[in-house]
């Protein structure tokens, strides 16, 4: 028994990481879900020729690549907060946004930090959990959609 643990323990895994502001990785893979230090904002800005007037703000990294496979995002900024507790981080990087689009989650925290938001930048902050208001967040969104997909599919088979 101490054998298969001490295997276990020395088995390779590995995981998808993206960078924080402070560069400090989020990391996630089937069986881990964290990051190298303290939790931070990640900036992704858009590559283009002018500064942006629209960005979309995300909970985590995982809602992002939701978005991502969905479409409904392209040539905007975002900003991942990966953690409700930093709302206040993205403050100063939100001030000269004219359309600020947020998929938080919808339970308390992701409520809470619409509100924390929508405080400080009004009507500039527009939320987008509406469009998967039956979920908790975008990624169970889509994994819902892709599973209804999938069973369709195969019905007609």
């Amino acid at each position: 028994m101490q054998r298969g643990a001490l295997q276990r323990q020395r088995q390779i895994l590995f995981c998808r990481g993206i960078r924080e502001y402070q560069w400090r990785p989020e990391l996630r893979n089937r069986y881990f879900k964290g990051c190298r230090g303290r939790k931070d904002i990640s900036y992704l800005p858009w590559a283009r020729d002018g500064p942006s007037t629209e960005c979309v703000v995300f909970e985590g990294f995982i809602d992002y690549l939701s978005a991502l496979t969905l479409g409904i995002i392209s040539g905007v900024d975002a900003i991942i907060l990966n953690s409700v507790v930093n709302v206040y981080k993205v403050m100063p990087y939100l001030k000269d946004y004219i359309t600020i689009n947020c998929y938080l989650d919808n339970d308390t925290a992701g409520r809470t930090a619409l509100t924390e938001l929508t405080a400080i930048y009004g009507s500039t902050v527009i939320d987008r959990s509406i469009l998967y208001s039956e979920f908790n967040d975008l990624n169970e969104y889509l994994t819902n959609q892709s599973f209804t997909k999938n069973t369709l599919s195969n019905e007609n088979k």
